[in-house]
């Protein structure tokens, strides 16, 4: 067997269980499952958010900053923080005037 014949037959194997593997993965073991695994995963547990507590952190830490601003006005730097709170707590966050900034 020639040298480009061996290359093309290693070649064709290599495409042949390509495509036997892709067709395992593609196959998987969740057939069995009711559920498909292109589906939103459905939470099975409930969580509370405690948005007072989480304004009250909020809070706090704008209060040291501000303090530490007031402590030490020539020195110059900045500080940026961001914080990621539920959409639950919107409304504490609004009322107490910490969404806006």
């Amino acid at each position: 067997m020639s040298a480009r014949r061996w290359i093309i037959a290693v070649w064709a194997g290599l495409c042949l269980a390509c495509i036997a593997a892709t067709s395992a993965l593609n196959a998987g073991t969740y057939t069995d499952t009711p559920e498909s695994p292109s589906e939103e995963p459905v939470p099975t547990d409930t969580y509370v958010v405690d948005c007072k507590a989480i304004a009250d952190d909020i809070e706090q830490a704008r209060a040291e900053a501000e303090r530490e601003r007031q402590e030490e006005p020539l020195k110059g730097r900045a500080t940026a923080k961001a914080v990621w709170v539920p959409e639950e707590c919107a409304d504490e966050l609004e009322d107490r005037g910490l969404k806006t900034r």
